[in-house]
């Protein structure tokens, strides 16, 4: 049987914050999979599909970004430019392929971790071999009234910590109500409201990726829930089709909502993600 080791650590940031970070190891692992959670959540969320992973021979990593789960950084949820986040994540990828410079590197993000992802990608897309991205907000600019961000942009300008909108409403995550049940009662989520300045990052990486997407070659799947009311659909529809790679792959997931990782039939989906890795190796 593949004994799967579990750990946790830590790093410093570039602005001496601490980040904690955690690995599922197999006995051999074949590749190495990033994964990279969503806003106003933690990466023990996703301790599920890891596993899955590691059981089929992935060495997986995962770190809270700043401000969120176990992670050092106030206030909490907040973050003023994804940018930032996107270099912690290239600190934390480097750490990784100095420790297993053998390992072929792929990278899993989800939602506000999708389009980190992207963020990522678009930055340095020959660190990775290839990306799954469930749920990204690419459009997230597009899908908001001119005025809403007008009004944003100058209320960031003065106190970005301002939370306004309620962007996880938790009947939206899934159709499984213990997952519901679960984001509310784990003390390590975040259950405040969007934070003026993290939704601005939001709305403003993705307009940077959108424009960046062209010149993306990796390998990508490119994940949805057809349900999803959170995060419209059509950035995943405008990702697939902006980017230059010949080995893209979308998928939709009908009766699914926002975190199809988190919904009833989440084993079909960790598979398709576990089938397209075993593809790519």
């Amino acid at each position: 049987m593949n004994e799967i080791a579990y750990k946790t650590g830590s790093f410093k940031t570039s602005d001496n914050l601490t980040l904690h970070t955690a690995r599922w190891l197999p006995d051999s692992p074949r590749a190495a999979v990033i994964l990279v959670h969503g806003y106003g959540e933690h990466s023990g969320r996703y301790e599920h599909v890891a596993q899955a992973l590691a059981a089929n021979g992935y060495a997986v990593f995962a770190l809270d970004h700043r401000a969120h789960g176990k992670s050092e950084g106030t206030p909490r949820a907040l973050i003023q430019s994804i940018d930032t986040v996107v270099a912690d994540l290239k600190q934390y990828v480097d750490a990784v392929s100095v420790e297993f410079p053998h390992l072929r590197r792929f990278m899993l993000g989800h939602s506000m971790g999708g389009l980190i992802t992207w963020g990522f990608i678009v930055r340095h897309q020959e660190d990775l071999s290839g990306a799954v991205i469930s749920g990204a907000p690419v459009d997230a600019d597009a899908n908001v009234s001119p005025l809403l961000v007008t009004f944003a942009n100058l209320v960031n300008r003065v106190s970005p910590a301002i939370a306004l909108i309620d962007l996880t409403p938790l009947d939206e995550l899934s159709h499984n109500p213990q997952n519901k049940e679960q984001f509310a009662a784990d003390p390590l989520n975040y259950h405040g409201k969007l934070p003026i300045g993290t939704g601005v990052a939001i709305n403003e990486e993705a307009k940077y990726v959108r424009a960046k997407l062209p010149e993306v070659t990796l390998p990508v799947l490119l994940l949805y829930g057809e349900d999803d009311m959170i995060v419209n659909p059509s950035g995943s529809h405008t990702a697939y089709e902006l980017i230059a790679s010949p080995d893209k792959t979308k998928k939709g997931y009908s009766a699914m909502k926002h975190e199809i990782m988190n919904e009833l039939e989440k084993a079909t989906v960790i598979a398709d993600i576990i089938a397209w890795l075993d593809a790519h190796q």
